[in-house]
């Protein structure tokens, strides 16, 4: 809707802008829009959130191998599946038994996941070890999911390089 205006010499010309009508309901139509899609946006937050500590996981499992290697010494990963919670330890108290065990130095952690996300672990005593020469104690995984088992990650790790990965 364009509304018409005379110039200095009288003649018309139209005005360049838009009337408080046509904002209203531009205004309008984006909060009908942004309300659609509100529902959509909050059901993906768990998929979401799994994959976020998944990711967390991950470098956790990636940092304990750089220190192993940097550090010369073994440290490791342990998740704590019943708590919820996993955490970055050096293997001091026994580390010919490559798991973790009370008194082991604890280097960061225990980070507790989000309450509705499931952990669990496929290696010895819920730990992966890794050695000064980059390699891991094992193979196995780590796999975070949510309730509805709608978005496992998993965390795998390869004993021979000690490389870790999400899929």
């Amino acid at each position: 809707m364009i509304a018409i205006l005379r110039d200095k010499y009288g003649r018309l010309r139209p005005s360049g802008g838009f009337t408080m009508l046509e904002m209203m309901i531009i205004v309008v139509i984006i909060g009908i829009a942004a309300a659609m899609a509100a529902p959509s946006f909050f059901s993906g937050m768990p998929r979401l959130k799994a994959r976020t500590e998944a990711r967390n996981v991950l470098n956790m499992a990636r940092l304990a191998r750089s220190n192993a290697i940097s550090n010369g010494a073994q440290y490791g990963l342990y998740m704590d599946i019943s708590n919820k919670q996993y955490l970055l330890f050096k293997d001091t108290i026994n580390p010919s038994s490559m798991t973790y065990e009370f008194g082991d130095s604890i280097i960061t952690g225990p980070v507790t996941m989000p309450s509705d996300l499931i952990p669990n672990s496929s290696f010895t005593g819920d730990a992966v070890i890794f050695l000064p020469t980059g390699t891991a104690s094992e193979s196995g995984q780590f796999t975070v999911d949510i309730y509805d088992g709608g978005a496992l990650h998993t965390i795998s790790v390869l004993a021979s390089t000690g490389r870790s990965r999400l899929q």
